[in-house]
């Protein structure tokens, strides 16, 4: 490490900033915008040599921390990755003086991140959407360029952060990171879609630690797991490798404590129904397909209290479709069980997408409005500024959003039904919980995604949601994954993608309520107002001219 106040290097390149003005890079880590007098405090020894820059390897790390994240998510759900995937990004991080490198390192990240996580989206827009290939590419493309911006966000305040603090600015990664992923899961409707949390969902022991602290809390000890990595490494800081360690190892043997099991039993069975998005909707055709339908609900040998349909993939009108009215009643009556089943229905001027409760007497006793719409999917935002876009504002549909957290009541237990993407957004679903739903009921139909990631994402955000309320989810999707989650995340039955099949399976009935229940998201908004707080007080210190 070189000294502070060391004088001018002689035969060559004369200074630093003369070293800089070459090369775009600094060849030493100059800390001394902080002390390194106090305890606890160290100066980073990291050294990038010129010619290294020159050969891009900041920016490889980068791509390569990129890489590791999507690695450690479904799939192919790698997930001891998570402990160590943004060690090469932070550690150049902590290398890097210069601003501009800094960010465009971050930026390479986001871009690699968002790329390999949601390449469905072009997919999916080029396959189902109606979308030519080359505007699907365009949308998906526009989608991860500004979605890195958010790791471009997390840079900069860590910079920020290592200039105050030096190496101990690395240790604020973790909040900095909550922060950002806070305002993601807001911002503009918000997009919490695979947080880097859900990589420790396998962890079932310091998974339950979502019950008080969100899929946020996760996200925290992936990212600090991985900054006392590097600040141990770089500051030879054995008690700092020695927590990371440890915190791995406990990860690892940790088991659910303090389980509980509830004696409310009800079984259910889910109706995998398996529509192709190309299915015709003429006669008979349509016809033919409804009758199986109904067979396969009814049929078996099992009596479930509770029988559900996936979200609509087809043009379903529970109330304006006197026949399709007929079928859904008849499976109710035949079975004697509560039917909860997808349709379309109209709010005000234009259709909802909905979820009705019939009772065993075929009489429907609910119905739920989806609230939370996909954009792109189920309205256009923005449409004045996007009339460009014509052929994608044709595909989408114009869905009208639900307004009210609709409780369903199941033999006099409160239940409540998320539809779709309604299931990664922590905060909608706890407020159901909050309002008494006893049982979590998921409709899906995730045949949009095909074979790729997406659907096991999506089926890991509700393995959370469960956990985060301490509630049984019954999950059904159209073309799968169905499954049966239990309160600590733990999947007790699941089917196949792409097959029509039944899944039968027990739940339980719960009235108690978690930490994250009660107070929500307020650990992440800790974190971020922690960041918000270091980041005026260090503007109060460099008005005043401190050095800190």
């Amino acid at each position: 490490m070189i000294a502070q106040n060391s004088p001018p290097r002689r035969g060559g390149v004369s200074t630093p900033s003369e070293a800089k003005a070459q090369t775009g890079w600094s060849d030493r880590r100059d800390l001394r915008l902080g002390r390194t007098d106090h305890a606890g405090a160290s100066a980073l020894r990291l050294s990038l040599h010129p010619s290294s820059a020159r050969r891009g390897i900041p920016l490889a790390c980068g791509m390569v921390s990129g890489i590791l994240l999507v690695l450690s998510l479904p799939k192919p759900d790698l997930y001891p990755l998570a402990w160590i995937a943004l060690v090469p990004w932070l550690y150049v991080t902590g290398s890097i003086s210069a601003l501009r490198e800094t960010l465009y390192v971050a930026y390479a990240a986001g871009l690699v991140f968002f790329a390999g996580t949601f390449y469905w989206i072009s997919e999916t827009m080029a396959t189902y959407g109606g979308l030519s290939i080359t505007l699907a590419i365009g949308v998906g493309a526009l989608f991860v360029i500004v979605f890195a911006l958010y790791f471009v966000l997390f840079a900069l305040g860590l910079h920020l952060a290592i200039k105050q603090f030096a190496a101990g600015g690395l240790l604020f990664a973790a909040p900095l990171w909550v922060s950002v992923e806070l305002l993601r899961s807001v911002l503009l409707s918000g997009f919490p879609w695979m947080l880097s949390g859900y990589a420790l969902v396998p962890y079932t022991g310091i998974l339950q630690m979502a019950a008080w602290t969100g899929i946020y809390g996760l996200s925290f000890v992936a990212t600090a797991v991985n900054s006392l990595i590097v600040y141990g490494a770089t500051s030879r800081s054995k008690m700092a490798l020695g927590i990371a360690a440890a915190v791995i190892l406990t990860a690892r043997f940790l088991p659910v404590l303090a389980e509980t099991r509830p004696d409310d039993p009800v079984p259910v069975r889910l109706v995998q129904t398996d529509i192709s998005l190309d299915q015709p909707w003429t006669q008979p055709d349509s016809d033919q397909l409804l009758d199986e339908l109904g067979k396969l609900s009814t049929g078996g040998d099992s009596r479930p209290k509770l029988v559900v349909w996936p979200e609509t993939p087809a043009p379903f009108y529970l109330n304006a479709d006197a026949g399709f009215r007929a079928r859904m009643q008849d499976i109710a009556r035949r079975l004697e069980a509560y039917f909860l089943v997808g349709y379309v229905d109209a709010v005000g001027e234009g259709p909802s997408n909905s979820a009705g409760l019939l009772d065993p007497k075929g009489d429907q006793v609910s119905r739920y409005d989806k609230m939370h719409l996909v954009p792109f999917g189920e309205y256009v935002p923005f449409k004045r500024l996007l009339f460009f876009a014509e052929s994608l504002t044709r595909q989408v549909g114009d869905f009208i959003p639900g307004a009210e957290y609709t409780i369903a009541s199941l033999d006099g237990h409160p239940i409540s039904t998320a539809i779709c993407y309604e299931s990664i957004f922590p905060d909608l679903v706890r407020r159901f919980v909050k309002r008494g739903s006893e049982l979590l009921v998921v409709i899906t139909n995730d045949g949009w995604f095909g074979e790729s990631s997406a659907p096991y994402q999506h089926l890991r955000m509700g393995v959370v949601r469960a956990v985060e309320n301490r509630r049984y989810m019954v999950r059904t999707a159209n073309t799968g994954i169905s499954a049966i989650i239990d309160p600590y995340g733990r999947i007790e039955a699941s089917t196949p993608i792409g097959i029509r099949t039944i899944l039968d399976g027990t739940v339980h009935f719960r009235s108690d309520r978690t930490f994250y229940t009660e107070y929500g998201d307020i650990f992440a908004y800790a974190n971020a107002i922690f960041v918000a707080g270091l980041l005026v007080w260090r503007e109060h210190a460099r008005r005043n001219r401190r050095t800190i």
